[in-house]
């Protein structure tokens, strides 16, 4: 089985190795264990360009945008309505209302578990650069679009981002000049007012919020992609006021930007002479930034988004000006919590993991090998064990007692205890941990997802582990078979088998 050979990779690699089966890392000479590394991700079903991206409930949402035209459209047509959102817990896509307008170089956020829209251009008869100062409010519940106040200074190539509970529209092009215009929306009032205006003015500049403090970050002067800026600039609220910060290495635009464990992370761009592979990253407690691995497509006009602890990278145009991709890249940054490791897993670990995938192979339910969820599946199993194996954080310690408390006897629960101790999983120890989590959501326990992410996994990933091993339990007994009977007939030949393991 294709598995082994996997696995047997990982028990003959030294600890870290298994986070990168599924990666397809970049090469860098500062080491990939430091710079974070790539996946890929299910491709975007439009190719765009220029679009607005933000992420709710766990979806990731694309939208407008030019997008790729048929030769014989209308140049107009380019301008994209389209609305699609991209789920990373099971790496689909699907087709939303489409925007009200076509729109490009629109910015994009989300307050009050809603997603806005602000600004941007639109297209007529003899041009695609028509200002907007529409915006629109899309509310997943009812999956329906409503336009709300418009924005006081329209514009496009702006940010928008949120800051205590409000959302703010930050500088642009109003057609002529780049407007120095910093206004906050107030969804309770349905109303906008302005705030200190932007030191430096620009436009295809991105912005995002640490704490109580908004970071303003690269762009260009009157959409000249020759005159890219690496200027930085953080606005207190409590002052209002703006105070210039540490600039990007890379003088930059249409960039996009997000923020991961107080990190933020600025992607791609464009200037005269081509588009960035640059992935820098800024700590705002040491005004420093640092570079990491490098975009595997250079593009721009591109966006991202974070969901438990990984980086979305989506769309874009590899080449300067009107180009476009269907690209889901996925950053997944370094540990934050936890320095890297060395020695080699033990193979009485590999072997329960390797047990576990042939059970669910039995069971008809392991993905095809090489695909994306096959890595994913490996991934979960390897580094989830290592969270409940390794970690020390009261609340891992916790759960493992309460889900083995609630499904065994005192004495069956300490044996089992043992087991995973000295082999890792076993049948019954993940069914205990899965029926848990599924009845109190696991997810939502405070800090457990920063103790995955200290592993490289994410609580999605575990998700993920549940629906595959509810799947095959199902199946099984369709099958007449129980699951901990298949696990413990294919144990028996993994290595680190014992006598009458489950």
């Amino acid at each position: 089985m294709w598995l082994y050979a996997i696995l047997l990779l990982v028990a003959c690699s030294p600890c870290g190795a298994a986070s990168r089966i599924m990666a397809q890392d970049v090469p860098h000479a500062g080491g990939e264990a430091d710079l974070g590394h790539w996946m890929t991700g299910e491709p975007a079903p439009t190719a765009r360009t220029e679009v607005a991206v933000a992420a709710l409930d766990g979806l990731i949402y694309v939208v407008g945008g030019f997008e790729r035209p048929s030769s014989w459209m209308i140049r107009q047509s380019s301008i994209s309505t389209k609305v699609e959102a991209y789920d990373p817990a099971t790496n689909r896509w699907s087709s939303k209302p489409d925007f009200p307008v076509g729109l490009h170089h629109a910015g994009a956020a989300v307050l009050d578990g809603a997603l806005y829209v602000v600004g941007g251009f639109t297209g007529s008869d003899d041009t695609l650069w028509n200002l907007s100062n529409r915006m629109f409010r899309f509310d997943p519940a009812g999956d329906t679009w409503m336009e709300r106040a418009p924005l006081p200074t329209a514009r496009g190539g702006l940010a928008v981002t949120t800051l205590q509970g409000k959302l703010f529209a930050i500088s642009g092009y109003d057609g002529q000049e780049n407007p120095a215009a910093v206004e906050v929306y107030d969804p309770a009032l349905d109303q906008w007012t302005a705030m200190a205006p932007l030191s430096t003015p620009r436009d295809h500049l991105a912005a995002v919020t640490i704490g109580e403090t908004l970071y303003a970050i690269g762009g260009r002067v009157r959409l000249n992609y020759r005159e890219n800026l690496s200027t930085v600039e953080a606005y207190d609220a409590e002052s209002n006021q703006w105070v210039p910060k540490a600039g990007m290495p890379t003088p930059r635009s249409g960039v996009a930007a997000s923020v991961v464990n107080g990190w933020v992370y600025v992607f791609g761009g464009e200037s005269g002479e081509g588009t960035f592979h640059q992935n820098e990253r800024y700590s705002a407690q040491l005004n420093r930034w640092q570079t990491m691995a490098p975009m595997p497509t250079a593009r721009h006009g591109l966006g991202v988004a974070a969901v438990d602890g990984y980086l979305y990278v989506l769309s874009g145009g590899p080449r300067p000006g009107g180009s476009y991709s269907r690209l889901n890249e996925i950053f997944v940054p370094p540990s934050p919590s936890r320095p890297l490791q060395s020695g080699r897993t033990p193979a009485a670990h590999i072997g329960s993991v390797m047990a576990i995938l042939a059970t669910f192979h039995e069971a008809g339910v392991l993905p095809p090998e090489s695909s994306r969820e096959a890595d994913r599946l490996i991934h979960a199993l390897i580094q989830s064990q290592s969270v409940f194996l390794k970690s020390s954080d009261p609340i891992v310690q916790e759960l493992f007692a309460s889900a083995l408390a609630e499904k065994f006897d005192a004495e069956k629960a300490a044996s089992l205890t043992q087991v995973f101790a000295e082999t890792g999983w076993t049948s019954e120890t993940l069914e205990a941990l899965v029926d848990y989590s599924a009845q109190r959501s696991m997810v939502e326990e405070p800090r457990l997802p920063e103790v995955f992410q200290g592993y490289n996994v994410t609580t999605t990933n575990w998700k993920f582990v549940e629906q595959i091993f509810m799947k095959a339990r199902e199946q099984l007994l369709k099958q007449g078979k129980q699951v901990h009977a298949v696990f413990a007939a294919q144990r028996a030949s993994m290595p680190g088998a014992r006598q009458n393991l489950r």
